[in-house]
């Protein structure tokens, strides 16, 4: 599923494909940002809150995220024909908001998560760098999804 850009899968009905690409990435924060995530558990954010709509619209969603980041992640994607850079980005946008979202409670989290008031982060040069240095592979997200069905 991830490994093409067949997306046609993410719009089925119940969006059952949609809601397993975000339970994917739950894991995935699980394992490469565990501090974060125990902090999102004990606040009771569950990650597709925010990560649904990352997903859904490929980024698209996030006002504050510059059409150079956009097109950049786009362009990555369609030359790896792999679904990965999603992951990547996803990840690498709560890496860099760690400090701030570990300083939150749920709803600052949620508004923070939904609005990127400090939008430097969504910078080309920054996020991208970021994202492309985090380790997701195809058989990484074949394994977390595998334990997901």
């Amino acid at each position: 599923f991830f490994l093409y850009y067949n997306l046609r899968h993410m719009y089925w009905p119940e969006l059952r494909c949609l809601k397993r690409c975000c339970k994917v990435f739950e894991i995935l924060v699980v394992k490469t940002l565990p501090v974060l995530a125990d902090h999102f558990e004990h606040h009771e954010l569950n990650i597709g809150f925010f990560a649904l709509g990352w997903f859904q619209t490929l980024f698209l969603y996030l006002p504050s995220m510059p059409s150079a980041t956009v097109c950049h992640i786009w362009d990555i994607w369609l030359v790896e024909r792999s679904f990965k850079i999603f992951f990547r980005v996803g990840t690498a946008i709560l890496f860099l908001s760690q400090p701030i979202l570990l300083n939150h409670e749920l709803e600052g989290m949620m508004t923070y998560l939904n609005t990127f008031p400090d939008a430097t982060l969504l910078n080309p040069d920054i996020l991208i760098e970021c994202a492309l240095k985090i380790k997701v592979t195809n058989r990484m997200l074949f394994e977390i999804e595998k334990e997901v069905r």
